[in-house]
């Protein structure tokens, strides 16, 4: 009951089209009712089914619960498993006596050439069937547990190889299985809901997601325009206008907040809750207002652009939440038929529809794709141009014969050290780079779109050689001083 509640509330937070397609989690329940009805009026109530459920599925009878035709036409089937011998079938149930007398009824009724009797050839249930060995115990007529029902078949394969049997014949008995399919109908109605239903919020979500990625799509042209570091060629500096710096400030932190998907490789990038994303959401939101990121802007456009992007991830959570409510409510509900029923639909039904857009999709993954490639990537980040030695930006990168990018400093470094594998693939390549292998494209891209990192890199360059020109001339000079001091002390030696 808290669940139901808790669902409804949820519910309420979304338009009335979004309630109408939602699994109606209420309704399902009263449908529940009737079905564990119908099974009891069978003498097959929920503790019945419950002792056998434990025995082996193994067996060559027993009652089986499984999922035939297609998600859009869905049947359900409590199928009755009877084992053959010697053209009779015979059915040993440790069952009470209703549902013994039930059982033998219902075989009476079903003892007409519709009666299928296939020849044994696997005890295995198929991937969509909750097997109950609930007729696997020997018979026993004198037993007052156990109750044996016996009738002649009535396929005429089977009489006309009765008439021919010879003594051989008898000592190895034929063995056939029969299958009759116990009636109801409650559980087709439960089932028709739930699948259509499914459907429905499928569809909802298929209208979110293109209009979600629609949107992605044009706030991604619009903050190319106004990150742009070109964007007035004309100016005094190209970069005078442009907001390039402060959406890279703005895209570096919601990377980091990962608000939909853990960011770490250690955490597998797992799905966060939903309501861990809506406080992510809402605490990167406070941090760009503690940040004044988006009064940085030095275009009017940005601001708008940046009330969109919130917007956006926004809907985002709005889909995402609505797809998490709905999967859980599908998940309780069918849990919910299983304690009234014990027919096992909690595995066999999502085995049943694990094709369906539904399941199979992650929308929130697939959304968040959608955002990270179209918009958040198109403002290049830091820390995807860093020289793996220092730690600082590529800049006059050296691209090795095995594609690793280094500084030129560093490439130096390890030339001078005598050096030859590379740090990151230790293959042998680090002496044979000469001037040839510096990237000018790359060079020219650091330089366009991080161009005070590469004015600061090259800053610290000149100063390290500085630094090292220094440190040769005092090398040098403390040399040639130590050579004098020898050579005038040899004199004065000479002289005393």
């Amino acid at each position: 009951m808290k669940f139901a509640h808790t669902y409804h509330d949820n519910l309420a937070l979304y338009p009335s089209d979004w309630q109408a397609a939602s699994i109606q989690y209420r309704q399902l329940k009263k449908c529940i009712k009737r079905v564990s009805r119908e099974l009891t009026e069978l003498g097959l109530d929920v503790e019945t089914l419950k002792n056998h459920l434990a025995e082996s599925e193994a067996s060559a009878s027993g009652l089986q619960y499984m999922f035939d035709g297609t998600v859009q036409s869905i049947q359900p089937k409590l199928i009755l498993r009877v084992h053959n011998q010697h053209n009779k079938r015979d059915i040993s149930l440790a069952l009470s006596g209703e549902t013994r007398v039930a059982l033998a009824s219902l075989l009476a009724q079903r003892a007409q050439p519709e009666i299928c009797c296939k020849p044994t050839t696997s005890s295995h249930s198929s991937p969509h069937t909750r097997s109950s060995s609930l007729l696997s115990v020997p018979t026993l007529s004198n037993d007052a547990d156990t109750c044996s029902i016996r009738s002649s078949s009535s396929c005429s394969s089977q009489s006309s190889s009765t008439s021919s049997t010879s003594h051989a014949a008898e000592s190895e008995p034929e063995t056939s299985e029969t299958k009759i399919e116990i009636p109801l109908t409650s559980d087709i109605e439960f089932f028709s809901s739930l699948t259509t239903e499914l459907t429905s919020v499928e569809s909802v979500q298929t209208v979110a997601r293109s209009t979600i990625e629609t949107e992605i799509l044009s706030l991604g042209k619009a903050v190319t325009v106004v990150s742009s570091p070109t964007i007035r060629p004309n100016a005094l500096s190209a970069y005078s206008k442009s907001d390039l710096y402060a959406w890279r400030e703005i895209f570096r932190l919601y990377l980091d907040m990962g608000i939909f998907f853990s960011p770490f490789e250690k955490d597998a990038h797992k799905e966060r809750t939903p309501e861990d994303a809506k406080a992510r959401l809402e605490k990167f939101q406070t941090i760009m207002k503690q940040k004044n990121l988006g009064g940085k802007f030095k275009h009017r456009t940005s601001e708008q652009l940046l009330f969109q992007f919130i917007t956006v991830n926004e809907e985002m959570y709005k889909v995402f939440h609505f797809d998490h409510i709905n999967k859980e409510a599908m998940r309780k509900i069918l849990k919910k038929f299983d304690k009234r029923t014990a027919l096992g639909a909690t595995v066999a039904f999502p085995e049943f529809v694990r094709g369906t857009p539904f399941l199979a999709n992650n929308l929130a993954r697939a959304l968040c794709s959608v955002m990270q490639a179209d918009l958040v990537e198109i403002i290049p980040q830091l820390d995807d141009y860093l020289c793996p030695v220092c730690s600082g930006l590529a800049i006059k990168p050296v691209r090795l014969s095995c594609s690793h990018v280094y500084c030129v400093r560093c490439l130096v470094k390890l030339q001078r050290e005598r050096k030859r594998f590379c740090p990151l693939c230790r293959g042998d390549h680090v002496l044979t780079a000469d001037a040839g292998n510096l990237d000018t494209g790359l060079l020219n891209f650091l330089r366009t779109y991080f161009p005070k990192e590469a004015k600061e890199k090259q800053r610290e360059n000149e100063e390290e050689v500085i630094r090292e020109q220094w440190r040769n001339v005092h090398m040098r000079h403390a040399q040639t001083t130590q050579s004098v001091n020898q050579v005038a002390g040899g004199e004065s030696c000479v002289v005393m």
